[in-house]
């Protein structure tokens, strides 16, 4: 007579999938985790609920052997992907804006137009300002390479890290071409010049005592910003482009160490 008890495709009566793929943490009919009665799949709206799906897959991996990769969609890619690719925008917008700035346009104008040089420890601070949410953003992605267990993780990780890097790397392309641009249409025409100068001038003016005239920002444009513009769009390219990739060699790292240690204790395993 039938049981109510476990049978081979489920757990207590309850069908999780079947074969040697059944887990009672993992419902493959409605993709959700925590059994039948899970919750349905909910797209991350951030970073952190991204992060908090992950941890999921972790202990499910953790947990079971084998499980199919598939069954990380291509929906929760995409959906990671864009996780991925909107958090990269608000990185690489902070960090266009703050390297000009704080690397060039400050400094060149506070001994320009106040007479005054940085001195070391101000540099020094300015490039680690710079630097320090792009830099955050990369440890925490290099954090996820903690939860790389095995399909599952890979795919949800790697859709995340992709799309960061996908915006870094067309925000980094696109800003070197902008300012290359900029920097050659403005040594052409001096007219391009004064057009920043009516944009541009008051908020000089907020910085300093005295009136600046026209004359002295067009100077300044060409002696301080105009030259720069190259060097800037260079390092700002191959930072990012650094920035983009580093995260993937620390997820490579994991997977490389966990299949040694699968082959080590297998070795093992046959030799005893």
């Amino acid at each position: 007579m039938p049981s109510g008890g476990t049978g081979s495709g489920g757990t207590g009566g309850a069908n999780y999938g079947g074969g040697r793929f059944a887990h009672q943490n993992v419902d493959f009919k409605s993709n959700n985790t925590g059994g039948g009665g899970g919750s349905a799949y909910e797209k991350p709206k951030n970073i952190i609920n991204a992060l908090s799906e992950i941890q999921r897959y972790y202990v499910i991996e953790s947990r079971s052997d084998d499980l199919p990769k598939e069954y990380f969609t291509l929906e929760q890619i995409w959906d990671f992907f864009k996780v991925g690719f909107k958090s990269g925008i608000l990185e690489g917008l902070l960090f266009i804006t703050l390297l000009p700035f704080l690397q060039t346009i400050y400094p060149s104008f506070k001994f320009f137009f106040l007479g005054d040089a940085v001195n070391e420890q101000e540099q020094m601070f300015f490039t680690i300002g710079s630097y320090t949410p792009i830099v955050i953003t990369t440890i925490f992605m290099v954090y996820l390479s903690k939860y790389y267990e095995g399909g599952l993780t890979k795919r949800a990780i790697f859709a995340l890290i992709n799309g960061r890097s996908a915006t870094f790397l067309i925000k980094g392309i696109g800003i070197y071409y902008l300012l290359n641009h900029i920097q050659s249409i403005s040594l052409k025409d001096p007219n391009v010049i004064y057009s920043w100068i009516d944009f541009t001038q008051w908020i000089f003016n907020l910085f300093t005592k005295s009136q600046i005239t026209t004359e002295a920002v067009y100077h300044y444009y060409y002696k301080f910003v105009i030259p720069a513009l190259g060097d800037t769009a260079n390092e700002i390219l191959f930072s990012m482009i650094i920035f983009a990739f580093f995260p993937y060699l620390t997820v490579f790292y994991k997977g490389y160490v966990q299949k040694r240690e699968k082959f080590k204790m297998q070795t093992e395993y046959e030799n005893y």
